[in-house]
């Protein structure tokens, strides 16, 4: 289960590290009433997090921050992902004390107490609706229920939302994304939207793909050869980047007799997109060494060997 988790969080916290993705997909999730009220020019992303130990456990935070559109203040905006499997009723209790601590952290750190808006972003298999604090406390007498915190979240079931209405999205990786997190837990259903996944991240940069094709791909447990048989009808250029991500193509190549040192430059040629990969995240988001390497699937040292080496440059 912590393998299952890590892998939907390193793959949640790549793809927002990218700030027109996260922009992206803040637009197409908060209401707009609330969208009217935040100036997206001045979004930028936190490197800190208001999750306190407890609730590691089942939940991790992306927190960004912009100025309101009045000019008055600043507000949070802070993507929760649920890692539970099941519905929890007690959510709302985990996402009160998730803004107290969030609250808490900023004055201790001299802040002024701004807004915290979050968004619990769910993927899971089971049924889940929205519910409020109060919705705990049913049939509390009026007298009663002013002593209860009252906040509201956003809540994004993607289990809800229509196949049709994520691919319309105007960012075509990010839909292929959340097709890929709808589906992590449908198996079957996963694999046969893998080419509609593939087909519309085509356009994006080699390392946010690397971490879709390797997500999914993994999440649908497919053997080697029902890879291949899936991925041989699609573009030339699709079928290439997912054969180098997944290695299949060194397998496919002692199969079909290629000389050895043909091999060996395939292999570099493989190692030497994964340094670029390495490179491009580093450069572009705010990811730790160790959520970098567990993306790529590479060493803590390695990531960190090529930062020192971006600084000395």
């Amino acid at each position: 289960m912590a393998e299952h988790t890590s892998r939907h969080d390193t793959f949640i916290r790549s793809i927002m590290g990218n700030q027109q993705i996260a922009l992206d997909y803040f637009r197409s999730c908060l209401p707009a009433n609330i969208l009217d009220k935040l100036d997206f020019s001045t979004l930028r992303q936190l490197p800190d997090t208001y999750v306190s130990k407890e609730l590691q456990k089942s939940i991790s935070d992306i927190v960004y921050a912009c100025q309101r559109a009045d000019g008055v203040g600043e507000v949070k905006i802070s993507l929760l992902i649920e890692h539970k499997s099941y519905v929890d009723k007690y959510a709302p209790i985990q996402i009160g004390s998730y803004i107290f601590s969030g609250l808490l952290k900023q004055i201790g750190e001299g802040e002024k107490p701004s807004l915290i808006i979050p968004i619990l972003l769910y993927h899971g298999r089971s049924r889940w609706e929205y519910q409020t604090l109060s919705s705990l406390f049913g049939g509390l007498e009026p007298e009663l229920s002013r002593f209860l915190p009252d906040y509201q979240y956003v809540f994004h079931n993607l289990g809800e939302i229509p196949d049709e209405q994520i691919q319309a999205l105007h960012n075509k990786f990010l839909a292929a994304s959340l097709l890929a997190m709808k589906y992590s837990v449908l198996k079957d259903r996963l694999s046969e939207l893998i080419p509609t996944i593939l087909k519309l991240a085509g356009e994006m940069e080699q390392n946010l793909q690397t971490s879709l094709i390797v997500y999914t791909f993994v999440n649908s447990e497919l053997s080697e050869q029902q890879i291949i048989e899936l991925i041989t009808p699609l573009p030339t250029q699709i079928k290439a980047t997912v054969m180098s991500t997944l290695d299949i193509f060194v397998e496919k190549g002692r199969k079909e007799g290629l000389r050895e040192g043909e091999l060996k430059g395939k292999i570099e040629g493989q190692l030497e997109k994964t340094e670029n990969a390495v490179r491009n995240l580093i450069k572009q988001s705010l990811l730790t060494d160790e959520q970098i390497a567990s993306a790529l699937e590479v060493t803590v040292k390695y990531v960190a060997d090529i930062r020192r080496q971006i600084k000395e440059a």
